[in-house]
């Protein structure tokens, strides 16, 4: 709110080194949706946390699909874009790398791990586990700016996102498992009282 997204992007990029380039491409990877995949495929190899998985997977898609329709909506800048259209004298050693094009709102990664992080923090609400989630989200989603692929505007945005379905994800998962659970009942009833399996049966 008190600053330009120029100048809050130039703020917050004031100390640049290699080993913070490397710091951050690591940290950034924790809101890329292999990432997010991988992490619900893995609790769903546990039949007590299968449910866990799908919350987390359903918190994905939905919080993904809402920040892909607002960057085709919204026509927004990349920071290394931006600072080109308007001839700023600005450079950043990660523009080299970063992403270009006019999608930059809002910011997909920070969305999914917030999401992912409101998800585990509902699921197991321990105090200490919460803190570190929130810390992990606010690096992931620093991560975003520090490598210039989004402004602070869009990061913020992807952070309500991501909080929002993470926790609608809570509420959606219970009436679809109940439904896929009573589809897959009526299929095995149906296919018990079948003609052919009344035959075999026999």
């Amino acid at each position: 709110m008190a600053f330009s997204r120029k100048d809050g992007f130039v703020w917050l990029n004031q100390f640049h080194d290699s080993f913070l380039n490397f710091l951050f491409e690591k940290i950034t990877f924790l809101g890329d949706g292999w990432f997010i995949i991988a992490l619900g495929l893995f609790f769903m190899l546990f039949k007590k946390y299968q449910t866990l998985a799908w919350i987390i997977l359903l918190s994905y898609i939905s919080s993904g699909i809402f920040a892909q329709i607002l960057k085709h909506m919204i026509s927004s800048p990349r920071p290394s874009v931006f600072f080109k259209m308007h001839q700023y004298q600005y450079y950043l050693d990660t523009f080299a790398t970063s992403r270009i094009g006019f999608k930059s709102f809002p910011s997909g990664h920070t969305a999914s791990f917030f999401a992912l992080a409101t998800v585990l923090s509902n699921y197991w609400k321990k105090r200490q586990l919460c803190i570190v989630l929130v810390l992990l989200s606010v690096l992931v989603g620093y991560s975003r700016i520090y490598l210039a692929h989004h402004f602070l505007i869009d990061v913020f945005a992807g952070a309500i996102i991501g909080i929002a379905f993470g926790s609608l994800s809570a509420i959606w998962i219970k009436p679809l498992i109940k439904v896929a659970t009573t589809t897959k009942k009526n299929k095995s009833l149906a296919f018990s009282e079948s003609p052919t399996n009344t035959l075999l049966n026999q």
